[in-house]
């Protein structure tokens, strides 16, 4: 933890409420599927999720907009207060005598808008107050604190959504109450817009068209979209894989089979990350961040597919295994990277159309479901390791460009 209080305060700060946002999805956000489908359907919360996706898609790109334009600080604050206004209608909807699940849904389609927006200008943040040599230990320590929290969260959540849903509730506004106090009395601001008088002020498309038309950012985004796809698959294909094919298995009177098998696959992550994050980020701390890149996506890809091509306990164990220790040496790397080849001027901006990464991912991926019964699982682990060898391609592409674009500067 040394490297936590070396730390500039707006980034502890920014560490802290990442740990309680992350926190309160664990408790509440990640039964929330299951609260909308006793209440209203399968169907409908097909559709509900297909919303929630889009609203915080449409966060992302606000937020990212306006903390270029009016500062990280105030967007940070509008989205605690948006969360706050969020879990008192939460609350309100989950009374003991009167349970609304329509507005409990547009509770927490505010609270994730609230949230996205903190995220977002958040990540900018981050960006604004780390150095080129502290800011993989930035984003390592950001990664590690969501996998804890989740962790924490998750067994709370667990043990208290049937019986005390409301205590949840109650939980999730504290949070909230925290995170608002420590954005807006104890942040402050990293980042002071330009004002021009020689020319109005872009507007959002303008901004975007910006960002866009850096191809080198865009190419680097190409490659991001295809490692994003292969996270993805921990909640499309793998499910379905261990669902359908895993050999249950008895281990002390314990029966294993694989909706279970996915839990302790998803143990076994947060709990490394948790443990050898700190050690891995030491063994290589002297990597560049392309490097990271490629061998933790490549670990990656080749634990997702070991996991496909295998249908027991042991085999699936070390291919989590695997997998986990790419992700731990290639998330704060690509983020690192990603940092290195924004506009300091557009951060906000260049992370806002990062929101577009995931809900694009998370589309293919669920597609890829789709035709799994016709390519089978080696069909679709042969589709995973053209994606990641596309992804280093690019990546490889997005540096050199860098590099070059560097080098004329000078």
């Amino acid at each position: 933890m040394k490297e936590f209080w070396n730390l500039d305060k707006n980034l502890q700060l920014r560490l802290g409420i990442v740990f309680l946002g992350a926190f309160s999805y664990g408790t509440v956000f990640s039964s929330m599927t299951i609260y909308y489908n006793q209440h209203l359907g399968s169907a409908i919360t097909g559709i509900l999720l297909a919303l929630s996706a889009v609203a915080t898609f449409v966060a992302g790109i606000l937020a990212g907009y306006f903390a270029d334009r009016n500062g990280r600080k105030p967007v940070m604050v509008v989205g605690t207060v948006i969360q706050l206004l969020g879990s008192g209608l939460a609350i309100f909807s989950n009374l003991p005598s009167h349970v609304n699940a329509w507005t409990t849904f547009i509770a927490f389609l505010m609270i994730s808008f609230g949230y996205n927006f903190v995220i977002t200008a958040g990540n900018a943040m981050i960006i604004d107050a780390s150095t080129a040599e502290n800011r993989k230990v930035v984003f390592m320590l950001d990664y590690w604190a969501q996998n804890l929290s989740v962790i924490l969260g998750a067994a709370l959540g667990a043990w208290l959504f049937r019986p005390a849903f409301e205590a949840l509730l109650g939980i999730l506004l504290v949070t909230v109450l925290v995170s608002f106090f420590l954005t807006t009395f104890v942040m402050t601001e990293t980042f002071k817009p330009s004002v021009s008088t020689d020319k109005p002020r872009e507007n959002i498309f303008q901004a975007y068209k910006t960002v866009i038309r850096d191809k080198t950012y865009m190419i680097f985004m190409a490659a991001n979209m295809g490692t994003t796809f292969i996270i993805m698959q921990f909640d499309n294909f793998l499910p379905v894989h261990l669902s359908n094919s895993f050999q249950t298995l008895e281990i002390l009177g314990f029966e294993i089979y694989g909706q279970r098998m996915l839990t302790i696959f998803l143990i076994l992550a947060c709990v490394m990350v948790v443990v050898l994050m700190t050690t891995m980020n030491k063994l290589t701390k002297d990597w560049s961040h392309q490097k990271g890149f490629v061998l933790g996506s490549l670990f990656m890809a080749a634990g997702m597919i070991f996991a496909f091509m295998t249908t027991t306990f042991t085999p699936i164990f070390i291919a989590g295994v695997i997998y986990t220790l790419g992700e731990i040496v290639y998330t704060p790397s690509v983020q690192t990277l990603g940092a290195d080849l924004m506009n300091p001027e557009k951060i906000g901006s260049y992370n806002g159309i990062g929101a577009i990464r995931t809900p694009i991912a998370s589309i293919l991926a669920a597609l890829l479901v789709s035709i799994s019964p016709i390519i089978k699982a080696s069909g679709v682990s042969l589709i995973l390791a053209f994606v990641e060898l596309l992804a280093i391609i690019l990546a490889s592409i997005a540096v050199s460009r860098h590099q070059k674009e560097t080098l004329s500067v000078y």
